[in-house]
């Protein structure tokens, strides 16, 4: 209960606060006597201590050391009877208390300190019990309410009646989901923008209250707002509700509904998301051996495709999302599965991802797989997928990618995949969307949109490692790469012209703007430093790939 809540009880008629007003609304859970000069290393916050100062009378100095210590401690205040062996509460002790808005209560004699604490920790006790079969009838009252197959915006509504106060629920990320009738259009937007800020930056799982700042043109009564967490595995939003009081003098049956109410929504909703969780779960196993080819009579992915709306398209794609965390190879860490935080992030990066997608109005079916975020999409034949400034799907993907990270935090990378006209070639499609993004991450990209593209003859020279690449360099031209200067890069551009033009002598010597003598004594000068036949099918591929390693490993 509150401070002033028990001094105006009987037994404290003749007490007079002298210092300290402003802590008046201090919670009060306990009660406490002291004539020891080493009680402040038994006081607890929210205690009141009682005393005749004894102790102190001889060291008023001591007696303020204790004001400082109890309001560091954050006790409901400290009441004395004075005119027994302390005449007064001293100045300095007074201004102490005012400057900490720590309550200072003058008693009189009539009272001995143990009926007042008896009496005090009695009323306690009882309005607490009062409390607690209120949270008990509230909660019942709302629970049934769910039972009975009301919706949470129903319990919005009776909450709001109870307290006689307007009330809404918002997500974690302040967008409103419910209000009660009395929380008008008006109200809500008369509601200050830090307030939402504020419960979205907070993200704590503690209530707290909200001082409401309105301008002096503004009739409004409420001057604050007292946010109560709505939890399940994480934190899901806020139960907000308006009121006249700060948050000390908010009535504690007030709170305790509230907290009924947010104990109640925060069940329903943990009901719901197993429900949803069992859903996806189905879903992911579905896709998941299906693009595994695990799935292989055409009937049963013809039955259970029909769920998800995927027969009966003219073209199918895959695209593949991965939030950026560093180059390594794309393998699930085990670390992180098991990490309850892990997995309450990626559940926000299934809805950021799935709701961003929804704006691009495609239809889509977004399953997980290990630490991919997987979209099986259904396009029109006349649209375009290519890798093209014309492309419209490329272009709606690379905007999606910028705004997850710049309004939710969330990097990713995106893969495509290339177009099938057939449901059971999807799987090849998301291969080639794993594959892509691969070689994204392969290039030292981040950030990126990358569409598949099958690999030519230096993307499978790139998978081997550069100092193999320049050793079979090296030892393929021998004694050629010891010249200097302008003759060794005559010669290598004689020979490369030379297989570039298959072999045809009159050809290289036009290319090159030299007599056909001229380009006969270069080849044949390759041949002795290298101890090869130019002519050789075999000499002649060896040569071939080494040009093309050339550029892999020199531009470094």
């Amino acid at each position: 209960m509150l401070l002033k809540e028990l001094i105006s009880l009987p037994i404290y008629a003749n007490a007079k606060v002298v210092a300290g007003n402003e802590g008046m609304t201090n919670n009060v859970q306990s009660v406490n006597i002291m004539d020891a000069p080493d009680i402040i290393n038994y006081l607890k916050p929210n205690e009141l201590l009682l005393t005749t100062g004894y102790a102190m009378k001889d060291h008023p100095e001591a007696l303020l050391s204790l004001v400082t210590s109890m309001a560091k401690v954050g006790c409901a205040g400290l009441a004395i009877k004075t005119k027994r062996f302390l005449q007064e509460v001293p100045a300095d002790v007074l201004l102490r208390a005012a400057e900490l808005h720590f309550p200072i209560i003058e008693l009189s004699l009539e009272q001995s300190l143990g009926d007042l604490a008896n009496y005090s920790l009695s009323h306690i006790l009882e309005k607490r019990t009062d409390e607690l079969n209120y949270a008990l009838t509230t909660h019942k009252q709302f629970s049934q309410m769910i039972m009975q197959g009301k919706s949470t915006e129903d319990i919005i509504e009776a909450l709001s009646l109870l307290i006689d106060s307007p009330v809404m629920l918002v997500n974690q990320q302040a967008g409103l989901l419910f209000r009660s009738s009395s929380m008008t259009e008006e109200l809500y937007q008369w509601l200050p923008s830090e307030l939402l800020t504020t419960s979205a930056a907070v993200g704590t799982h503690n209530s707290f209250t909200v001082t409401l700042l309105q301008p002096s043109y503004v009739n409004i009564p409420y001057s604050a707002a007292e946010l109560h967490p709505i939890t399940t595995f994480q934190l899901e939003g806020y139960l907000v509700a308006l009121t006249s009081n700060n948050s000390n003098e908010l009535n504690n049956l007030t709170k305790h509904a509230m907290e009924q109410a947010a104990n109640v929504i925060g069940l329903e909703l943990m009901k719901k998301q197993a429900v949803k969780e069992r859903s996806r779960r189905y879903k992911n196993e579905f896709f998941s051996d299906f693009v595994d080819g695990l799935i292989t009579s055409e009937q049963e992915l013809l039955h259970r495709s029909k769920n998800y709306d995927l027969l009966n398209h003219p073209v199918y794609i895959s695209v593949v999302a991965k939030r950026d965390t560093s180059f390594d190879s794309l393998h699930p860490s085990s670390a992180l599965e098991s990490d309850g935080r892990f997995i309450s992030e990626r559940d926000r990066h299934y809805n950021v991802l799935k709701s961003e997608f929804s704006k691009l109005d495609l239809r889509f079916v977004l399953f997980t797989k290990n630490e991919y975020f997987c979209f099986l999409i259904a396009l029109h034949a006349s649209q375009d997928v290519t890798d093209s400034k014309e492309s419209k799907f490329i272009e709606q993907l690379k905007q999606m990618v910028r705004s997850l990270s710049a309004e939710h935090s969330i990097p990713i990378s995106i893969g495509i995949g290339n177009p099938v006209s057939q449901l059971p070639d999807i799987p090849l499609s998301y291969k080639e969307a794993i594959e892509a993004l691969q070689t994204g991450y392969d290039a030292r990209k981040k950030q990126f949109v990358q569409p598949y593209s099958a690999k030519n003859f230096n993307n499978l020279l790139r998978m081997i490692p550069k100092e193999e690449l320049k050793e079979y360099y090296e030892e393929t031209f021998k004694d050629l790469l010891s010249i200097e200067g302008k003759e060794r890069s005559d010669l290598l551009k004689t020979l490369s012209t030379f297989y570039n033009t298959h072999c045809q002598l009159a050809e290289t010597a036009k290319q090159l703007f030299v007599h056909r003598n001229t380009v006969t004594y270069r080849l044949e000068k390759c041949e002795r430093l290298t101890g090869r036949d130019l002519r050789d099918p075999v000499e002649s591929l060896r040569f071939r790939t080494a040009f093309s390693m050339e550029s892999l490993f020199l531009a470094e």
